[in-house]
């Protein structure tokens, strides 16, 4: 049986695959990237580096097709959108901010309340009662000041 070069690279790259794979499943069982490890990956870099330079010439072909270019295209701006919404998304956690859009403005604290929430010079502790199903408003506050402090107690446990 005669081996060509596409043959070989099909399989250098399969080979190379599994043994990436391998040496991952092994790193991530044994908690640590121990010697077995680093031998099955840097064995799979191996074959799949052996792999593109035998099967280049066939790469280039596949790759210089319309059709290829359209694919890689989309693939790439696909990538491209998710990358920008992953990077908003961290951005957004990382700082977070909140808009009152009601049009009274129920939800914003008055300068007033921020004035005297500022001026604390003691925690405070704020005692209510009711049931847990209520609203609890003025959530706010404690983004102005660390020093008011919410304690939820029913009547039925008092």
């Amino acid at each position: 049986m005669k081996w060509d070069r596409a043959e070989l690279a099909r399989t250098g790259a399969t080979l190379g695959v599994a043994l990436l794979i391998a040496g991952y499943v092994y790193y991530v069982r044994q908690g640590g990237l121990l010697l077995p490890a680093k031998i099955l990956v840097i064995t799979g870099g191996m074959f799949l580096l052996a792999a593109i330079v035998l099967g280049f010439p066939s790469i280039l072909g596949f790759f210089s097709r319309r059709s290829s270019q359209l694919g890689t295209n989309t693939t790439i701006l696909s990538l491209a959108v998710i990358a920008i919404l992953g990077v908003l998304n961290f951005a957004g956690a990382r700082h977070p901010k909140r808009f009152d859009l009601t049009t009274e403005k129920l939800y914003t604290l008055s300068d007033q309340t921020k004035r005297v929430v500022g001026g604390l010079q003691n925690d405070i502790t704020i005692v209510r009662f009711g049931s847990s199903r209520t609203e609890i408003k003025g959530s706010r506050s404690n983004q102005e000041s660390g020093a008011i402090f919410r304690k939820m107690t029913s009547p039925a446990q008092s």
